[in-house]
């Protein structure tokens, strides 16, 4: 699927002993794959950990609603490396909704980019 992510402004937590940690919050955004369809709720989150070797910890938790109304959490951890053009994540999905059960044992890789409207995130199931 397709994961288009809104943000707002950023929160700087500062320097912690892992890196200098913001905080991403996230407003909306929408999601599009072949079993599924909808938008990201506001109220998520991408706690993002700069480290001292100039790559960034990803840490994202989000709600998804999709368009006949179920709920999904999806996390996802990652590195990105601006300077090795590298965007990586790990989602995990939960939800109690019968039709997506499959997403509470799928495994998935994602490639994410910082586009001109926001993050996007190609989410790949791992077959």
């Amino acid at each position: 699927m397709l994961l288009r992510l809104d943000t707002s402004a950023t929160t700087e937590i500062g320097s912690t002993p892992r890196g200098a940690l913001s905080i991403f919050p996230v407003t909306g955004g929408s999601f599009e794959g072949e079993r599924l369809r909808g938008k990201v709720l506001a109220g998520g989150g991408d706690w993002v950990t700069a480290k001292g070797d100039g790559t960034f910890e990803l840490d994202l938790r989000v709600t998804l609603e999709t368009d006949d109304g179920a709920l999904i959490h999806m996390t996802f951890t990652g590195v990105r490396d601006d300077a090795n053009h590298y965007f990586r994540t790990l989602p995990r999905f939960e939800t109690a909704a019968p039709q997506y059960a499959f997403l509470n044992r799928l495994l998935a890789v994602g490639i994410g980019q910082i586009g001109p409207e926001g993050p996007v995130h190609a989410i790949e199931e791992i077959l």
